[in-house]
């Protein structure tokens, strides 16, 4: 019965210790007066997974755990038929074609036949009238019609000519733009570039490998400036604001401490801390916090605030934390 007796308090002393609430714990009293405390933990201020965006075999992987990238550095590059040759040809080919139509367009010839044509016509009229006063024979003169009539045969033969070679040239740039586009489009998907600056902290292939379309290849972090995500229980959600100071406590060795600012507060659950966040920003200098870093949080309260506190929270000098009030909430 003795023992029967102990392990059903000690099942109380249990249930007693874990009844309080996550405010309880958070809110805390000293000399400095009352202030917040939360649990947070470093992450990256941006990362970026590397994802395959084709089947196909790895040829080159430029990459290592490790390595500091740039935004649209080369990362790794997949077999393709597609090469800069083929690209730089069909390029060169375009502006050809191009430089081609501007000189059709620009072509002097038309003018020419133009002048043919007055010429033509006018020595067509000095033989009428030559012939009506009967200087000229009909020959002569039959010439001259005939003459003119090739000229202006000619000139429209020409400028027809002229549109039928702009015609053509005008369908072949754009069968070219479209094979140019399509060679872009492949070569764009045979080479996987960074999207961040940052530390590649994970790689998840090699070369030679064959990877599936949508795989993840690996992870680039920027750690320049990191983000301390703290959970906040619901009941303390008035107090933490954005812009409110705060002193976050990094549990580092040594032991690394900052003062800041709220940058943003998060009012969805974040899965990691099953609470709604508060997230702040700060300078990483020689990379002392890394992702995954604990800390704590302390947040600081104005003397309204606080005061707000010992109205509504019940109140025990002899207690370092207060419990909140669900009604007030």
């Amino acid at each position: 019965m003795d023992r029967a007796l102990l392990l059903l308090v000690l099942i109380l002393v249990l249930l007693g210790g874990c009844a309080k609430s996550p405010e309880e714990k958070e809110i805390k009293k000293s000399k400095e007066g009352i202030t917040i405390r939360l649990e947070g933990e470093v992450f990256p201020s941006q990362v970026e997974e590397i994802i395959a965006p084709v089947d196909g075999t790895v040829k080159e992987l430029y990459i290592d755990v490790g390595d500091r990238v740039r935004r649209g550095e080369l990362l790794l590059r997949f077999e393709t038929t597609v090469t800069r040759y083929d690209l730089e040809r069909t390029q060169q080919e375009l502006a050809y074609l191009q430089s081609l139509k501007e000189f059709f367009k620009g072509s002097k010839k038309e003018r020419t036949t133009t002048a043919m044509v007055n010429i033509a016509r006018m020595n067509l009229e000095r033989l009428a009238k030559l012939k009506s006063q009967g200087y000229t024979s009909e020959q002569e003169f039959a010439n001259a019609k005939m003459a003119y009539a090739s000229s202006l045969h000619s000139k429209y033969a020409e400028a027809e000519n002229k549109i039928e070679r702009i015609r053509m040239l005008d369908e072949r740039i754009a069968t070219i733009e479209n094979e140019l586009k399509k060679l872009n489009h492949i070569l764009a998907l045979s080479e996987v570039r960074s999207g961040i600056d940052g530390i590649v902290s994970e790689v998840k292939t090699q070369k030679g490998d064959y990877v599936s379309k949508g795989a993840k290849l690996g992870t680039i972090a920027n750690i320049d400036t990191v983000i301390v995500r703290a959970g906040i229980a619901p009941g303390l959600l008035p107090f933490i604001k954005r812009g409110k100071e705060v002193k976050v406590d990094f549990i580092t060795t040594p032991p690394y401490s900052v003062k800041a600012r709220i940058s943003r507060v998060v009012l969805v659950v974040d899965p990691t801390f099953g609470r709604m966040t508060a997230e702040i920003e700060i300078p990483n200098k020689n990379y002392i916090l890394q992702t995954g870093t604990k800390a704590l949080v302390t947040v600081f309260l104005s003397k309204e605030e606080q005061e707000f506190i010992r109205k509504n929270f019940l109140d025990n000098p002899n207690k370092t934390v207060y419990e909140v009030k669900s009604k007030n909430f």
